[in-house]
């Protein structure tokens, strides 16, 4: 019979780094480079207690302590230190009393004094202090912010009014929404195309081919297909929205949610719950987490950059304003609203299923961007594509429509991780906010991202980087 299993310390680390996230409400952009921060410090941390050729990215294996000291209480309290250092720069103490007690609590389980701020690279405490400390440093000059607000200084400026301005001015360009207050939405973090990658040459490198144009063929088929899509809506369709738009995260364990604190969840920390559920599944040690986990955040980062570099730069529309703008006074079948069904209307009269648009340009997708690196980096990690979770979704159990769906219970599952990035990419489309081209070429982004930052890791892995 084989012996019970405890999630390491390691993973530990990442559940209270992701619960931080949805406490803060970190949007997708700042979600990735700040796991990409906590993670990369605990990995350089841990390469200090290695007998392997495994190097810090910052000090490469200058700091590695004699082989005597390589002890498992050593590696714990240095990456330990490093990932509390990091977080408490990120997020301070705007975060709720129980969790900063859980990381408290972790700290002093774990043998450490969270006022020790000793840099002295003889002992562990040393150790995960300075890892954090130089991160931390070579993230505050990377173009991510000029302020703690993260604020644009690029000078974006939409081309477009929000509604109800008509005409719009380019159709073919991202016309901000309002939002729930009735202000008008704000880009988010367009320049984030400039932020220093961990291994892209810069943020463009794999910048995808021009979306379709307004007049093309090409954009009216992708137009059509999100309105078909939307009149033939099945339950298993809304719920695959749904599901990836966050609003199921209470329903796993490992997931943080807060009964009236809503919900919220971003793609790099939907990644991450994957990644624990892989991690679990093996039955990882300290060493597979801190491994694993400094490739994916790493990769999540460089995938935000290439991503939104792309949508800065094309600006493209988003189905919601297209479709209003170009159908109008257009009778034609739609989505007609929670538990209506498909209904007659014109264009001024559509909505996305998911009843709202992010704040950004569409081209191309994120959530397809993060997910297809993400498949593409735990299975080169882990030498194999299985995944295997599953979730069942009672009769009448949704956010968007529950008094009327679904009919009976649904189960999604995936198999493989590569079957779910491709449903990840298909529920944008579901959800009517990105087209066919934005999920595909956020896919395919994906891979590339995934691909650069994978060989580059594995330098580090290997000795032969830093």
């Amino acid at each position: 019979m084989s012996t019970a299993y405890h999630p390491p310390l390691a993973l530990r680390w990442n559940r209270l780094a992701c619960a931080a996230l949805y406490y803060a409400k970190m949007p997708p952009t700042i979600a990735a480079r700040a796991l990409a921060m906590v993670h990369t410090a605990m990995y350089d941390a841990w390469t200090a207690y290695r007998t392997g050729k495994e190097v810090s990215t910052t000090t490469g294996a200058r700091l590695k302590r004699p082989e005597l000291e390589h002890t498992q209480q050593n590696r714990e309290i240095a990456f330990s230190m490093a990932a509390y250092r990091v977080m408490e720069e990120l997020f301070g103490t705007n975060l709720p009393d129980d969790l900063r007690q859980q990381i408290s609590d972790l700290m002093k389980d774990t043998g450490c004094d969270t006022s020790e701020q000793t840099l002295d690279v003889t002992q562990p405490q040393g150790i995960g202090n300075l890892a954090a400390k130089l991160i931390v440093e070579y993230r505050r000059g990377d173009g991510a912010a000029s302020t703690a607000s993260y604020a644009d200084y690029t000078g974006y400026k939409p081309v477009n009014i929000a509604p109800p301005k008509k005409p719009l001015a380019d159709v073919g360009k991202w016309q901000p929404q309002l939002d729930d207050k009735r202000k008008p939405q704000k880009f988010l973090t367009p320049h984030w195309g400039l932020v220093r990658p961990f291994a892209l040459e810069w943020g463009g490198q794999f910048r995808p081919p021009a979306p379709a144009a307004l007049n093309s063929a090409k954009f009216k088929c992708q137009m059509e297909e999100i309105i078909r899509i939307s009149a033939c809506l099945t339950d298993e369709q809304k719920l695959i929205a749904e599901y990836w738009a966050g609003m199921h995260e209470d329903k796993f364990e490992q997931a943080t949610y807060t009964p009236g604190y809503g919900y919220w969840t971003v793609p790099p920390a939907q990644c991450c719950r994957i990644a624990n559920y892989i991690a679990v599944k093996n039955r990882f040690n300290d060493t597979n987490v801190i491994g694993m986990f400094f490739v994916l955040t790493n990769a999540l980062l460089d995938a935000s950059i290439a991503c939104w570099d792309a949508k800065e730069y094309y600006d493209y529309a988003r189905p919601d304003s297209a479709i209003r703008e170009l159908y109008d006074e257009i009778h034609f079948s739609a989505w007609g609203g929670p538990c209506r069904g498909a209904v007659t209307m014109e264009g001024e009269g559509w909505w996305p299923f998911l009843l709202f648009t992010p704040p950004f340009a569409e081209y191309p997708s994120g959530h397809s961007t993060f997910s297809r690196a993400t498949a593409e980096i735990i299975t080169s990690f882990c030498c194999n594509n299985a995944y295997g979770e599953s979730i069942t979704f009672p009769a009448k159990s949704p956010v968007i429509e529950p008094e009327c769906t679904p009919a009976k219970d649904v189960t999604l599952s995936w198999p493989t991780l590569q079957d779910a990035a491709n449903q990840a990419g298909w529920s944008r489309r579901y959800g009517g906010i990105h087209f066919e081209e934005g999920d595909l070429q956020g896919r395919e982004l994906g891979r590339k991202v995934a691909g650069s930052v994978w060989r580059k890791a594995r330098l580090y892995f290997n000795g032969t980087l830093g």
